[in-house]
């Protein structure tokens, strides 16, 4: 066990030395933020969660302590992908100079593509950017409440939710990204040649159907004068 460990016990010794050291040095709120990170990992590190939030839905989340520019401590987060006990998450920030520098498809088009302002329009409490940067795969322990859900239909192509997805995958995966934006340009011209080839079978088949019309017409006509002659 540790507490049998002398090296760990003097381990443990140096981090309340070095929190007591750092605590001279940090805001209030900031040394709150660590202990009640601290304390929740303590408590709740060994919790295995096999609830089902839903992608979409918006959360509260204990990030940890992390190193800078990592997010830390509790910010609402957006689930964009679900397991059985973990979930991917994008962290939300309420930052004004991140927000100002957010792209947002309106307000500001020509915004930082990893950060992507959103607001009561999209299903948020208030203005704010998600870090899409700071997308991470978490432990569902880490969720502390339920804020809501995220606008709009997830499986709409034209919702924030796919934009999002889009614009990770086309900015964290560029090369596969470019790749199968070649593909889908292939496939749209092969469909345009084949509606092409379509339109003139079709023209040739009408004009089948009229020869054969014209055809059979003659024939009766023919058929016609023959029975008026005998």
């Amino acid at each position: 066990m540790a507490k049998d460990t002398s090296e760990v016990l003097a381990s443990y010794m140096q981090i309340l030395s070095n929190l007591i050291y750092a605590s001279e040095r940090l805001t209030e709120s900031e040394m709150a933020m660590i202990i009640s990170s601290l304390n929740r990992w303590v408590t709740k590190k060994n919790l295995s969660v096999k609830r089902s939030y839903g992608v979409g839905t918006i959360v509260q989340m204990e990030w940890g302590n992390n190193f800078s520019p990592e997010l830390s401590y509790k910010h609402p987060a957006v689930i964009i992908e679900e397991w059985a006990n973990t979930v991917l998450v994008i962290p939300t920030t309420s930052t004004l100079v991140k927000v100002s520098a957010a792209y947002h498809p309106i307000d500001n088009p020509s915004g930082k593509w990893y950060y992507r302002k959103v607001g009561a329009v999209e299903g948020f409490a208030h203005d704010c950017a998600l870090i899409l940067n700071n997308a991470k795969i978490m432990s569902k322990a880490r969720i502390i409440s339920v804020l809501g859900m995220i606008a709009g239909d997830v499986n709409d192509d034209n919702g924030v939710f796919r934009e999002v997805r889009k614009t990770m995958i086309k900015n964290f995966f560029s090369k596969e990204w470019i790749e199968h934006q070649k593909l889908v340009q292939a496939f749209e011209q092969e469909k345009e040649k084949n509606k092409a080839l379509q339109e003139a079978y079709d023209k040739l088949l009408e004009e089948n159907k009229l020869l054969k019309s014209a055809d059979n017409k003659e024939t009766a006509e023919k058929n016609e004068k023959s029975e008026e002659t005998n």
